[in-house]
């Protein structure tokens, strides 16, 4: 690091809302004056680029504190049937970008703060603590507040990411506009193009007002059929007029996680900070109340600075949230009904209230009862189907019905041995088969001897094993394969590597230890009598414990199906899991590492999918044509062949898994 580097008490990358409304809160205290600050920004901020909106009681403290920048306000909406709706107590507040910008700069004249107009490159920390690298120069902060542009990653398949954009005119007229003192939320009177649109309108006085297009969607409004909206809404609703000024936006709707820099000392803040509403887009409110936390840190801490998570909220909220994305993003002509719906079967009050997160569950039953049924009942099925719960409800209902058909019965048999034949066909043994594509990320015909000779000799090593100590093989089997399955397992729920490692080996002996009738015949049969251990079906109760502490519904659900498979035969238990549970869920972040749809890991997986078969079926003629085979000792040498052919596939999800941690 540099020897000339700049040191400073805060650095804020990025001079917008957020930024702004922390340095007002700190000026507001005093706590400026001692404070060395630096504001990275690539624009100057001299033009209005936005327009600030929120709504709070007229005593609230936000009202009262930004009072003198609120340029306009609203106690009353017009609907779309143009009927107008008083908000009291809330009112609507408008504050104009520059308004803000200016009296921050204002604030950069008083006080200790440099301004660098330049693109930051790079926010990280070292030994030495967090800095940043702008324009080739490093500076260093004892705490950086960080307001880039939030980057987005997908972590799950109910995650949605749309986009709130909109293009807009401030526009005077010649005529006084109809409603000068009430402004228009959502007026949906306008063509919907297979999206979710709406006008927003915004009275300045009497002939001036901002009237917007606003998109809800996959994709963001185009310019010419937006201002073509604009123009006939206009012409329409307010006669001649002439066009001021233009505002164009487009905000973020996404319930995707945000990448973090954990990094001591450097905190996201505003968009980056998470503190957009996902299913509205509103965020100035949430950046209030996160400067607000900030400054109450500063006020009572020294540097560098330790700031407490926001009070969460209610998580239901955010499963609200994911509902009307999955709805505005599968079927966005849909959105329309709902909002309509929302806004004049409700009391406008209570959709504020609502919307800032503070109705109670029953209040919040009332409000959805009087919304379009079929579009959320879809959504719901869309979100379970897709959910972390779908997969081990499935698997509950599966062995609730083998329970009921009874043990060994010819119902159960064909049902259950047909259900695993028809797994292990389709994803147990291809899960296994496109090791080939994790060692080297695509089909390398020329790699393909090597790294098949490679895999063979580990299985035959296993083999060997198998053969000179098959107490010896069977401990190696059930460590490495704990390991394996508490790795897989402990990837959905972001388990420690040792938890990881606890609960595979929990489960992998739960199912030999609630069945050890069945896993003392099988191990005989290979010369095997290590395992004796006996279990009973609720030794895996400890296990809820965690599972209610971490809050994780799948993991209930998964501990509740594992306890009904001790009830089943072994093999069926076993098969369960290794199909329903471990062989999915590596497919799925198989599926995720190598960005393959998975009709093509399936197909790429068909070589060494035929192969195992094809060495099971040898394996299988030469022990029958050998030995005398019983079933048990049938499923012992199926047992072996698993325990070879696993060997070196878990080595290989084991680089998966530390590339993806990496």
């Amino acid at each position: 690091m540099q020897n000339d580097t700049q040191t400073y008490d805060l650095i804020f990358v990025g001079g917008g809302a957020s930024t702004s409304l922390i340095l007002f809160q700190l000026k507001k205290r005093n706590l400026l004056d001692e404070l060395s600050v630096l504001i990275v920004d690539a624009e100057l901020k001299t033009r209005s680029d936005k327009t600030f909106c929120f709504w709070a009681e007229e005593e609230s403290r936000m009202a009262k504190e930004l009072d003198f920048l609120i340029k306009h306000s609203w106690s009353s909406i017009v609907d779309s049937h143009g009927e107008i709706k008083e908000l009291r107590p809330h009112k609507y507040h408008h504050i104009d970008s520059l308004d803000l910008y200016n009296f921050v700069r204002k604030i950069e004249g008083d006080s200790h703060i440099d301004r660098l107009n330049v693109k930051v490159d790079t926010v990280s920390c070292d030994d030495q603590g967090p800095y940043i690298l702008a324009n080739e120069k490093f500076f260093r902060g004892k705490t950086i507040f960080d307001s880039r542009t939030p980057v987005f990653k997908k972590t799950s398949k109910v995650q949605k990411h749309l986009y709130q954009s909109f293009i807009g005119w401030v526009i005077e007229t010649e005529k006084d506009l109809p409603e000068s003192d009430s402004f228009r939320l959502m007026d949906f009177d306008i063509e919907q193009n297979g999206f979710t649109q709406f006008m927003y309108v915004l009275p300045f006085s009497k002939n001036k007002a901002l009237i917007e297009v606003t998109r809800f969607g996959n994709e963001p409004i185009e310019t010419t059929g937006a201002e073509a909206l604009l123009q006939g809404y206009a012409n329409k609703n307010f006669g001649d007029f002439k066009i001021v000024s233009h505002e164009v936006g487009c905000i973020p709707m996404s319930n995707f996680e945000i990448e973090r820099n954990n990094d001591s000392g450097i905190f996201p803040i505003g968009a980056n900070g998470g503190q957009i509403k996902p299913s509205t887009g509103y965020a100035f409110k949430n950046m209030y109340e996160q400067s607000l936390t900030i400054a109450d840190c500063l006020e009572n801490g020294a540097l560098p600075l330790q700031i407490p998570p926001q009070k969460n909220k209610p998580k239901r909220f955010a499963f609200y949230d994911s509902i009307l994305l999955t709805i505005l993003g599968s079927k966005p002509e849909k959105g329309k009904s709902i909002f309509l719906a929302l806004f004049q079967k409700n009391e406008t009050k209570m959709v504020l209230k609502f919307l800032d997160e503070k109705t109670t569950i029953w209040e919040e039953v009332l409000l959805f009862s009087r919304l379009p049924l079929v579009p959320f009942l879809s959504a719901l099925i869309q979100l379970f189907f897709h959910s972390r719960s779908f997969r081990p409800t499935m698997l509950i209902v599966i062995c609730s019905i083998l329970f009921l058909l009874g043990n060994h019965t010819a119902a159960q048999d064909i049902l259950g041995y047909g259900l695993l034949l028809v797994g292990f066909v389709t994803v147990g043994i291809p899960h296994g088969a496109i090791d080939h594509l994790i060692e080297s990320g695509n089909w390398e015909l020329k790699g393909i001897a090597k790294f098949s000779l490679n895999y063979i000799s580990k299985a035959l090593l296993m083999m060997f094993l198998w053969i000179l100590s098959p107490q010896v093989a069977l401990l190696f089997f059930l460590l490495f394969s704990s390991w394996h399955f508490g790795q897989t397992d402990g990837k959905n729920w972001r388990f420690s590597n040792l938890t990881s490692f606890l609960w595979g080996a929990s489960v992998l002996i739960f199912i030999l230890g609630t069945h050890t009738k069945e896993t003392a015949a099988i191990l005989s049969a290979i010369d095997s009598h290590f395992f004796k251990l006996a279990l009973p079906f609720w030794s895996l109760f400890p296990w809820f414990i965690v599972a209610l502490l971490t809050k994780r519904t799948s993991f209930v659900l998964t501990l509740v199906w594992l306890l009904l498979s001790s009830q089943l035969p072994l093999i069926l238990a076993f098969g369960i899991y290794f199909v329903g549970q471990h062989s999915l869920s590596s497919w799925s972040h198989s599926s995720e590492y190598l960005k393959l749809s998975n009709k093509s890991m399936w197909m790429h997986s068909l070589p060494f999918h035929i192969g195992a078969w094809a060495l099971l079926a040898i394996t299988m003629v030469l022990n029958t044509f050998f030995i005398q085979t019983t079933d048990a000792e049938v499923w012992g040498i199926f047992f072996i062949f698993i325990a070879c052919i696993s060997f070196p596939h878990v080595i290989w999800m084991h680089k998966l898994y530390s590339r993806n941690s990496n």
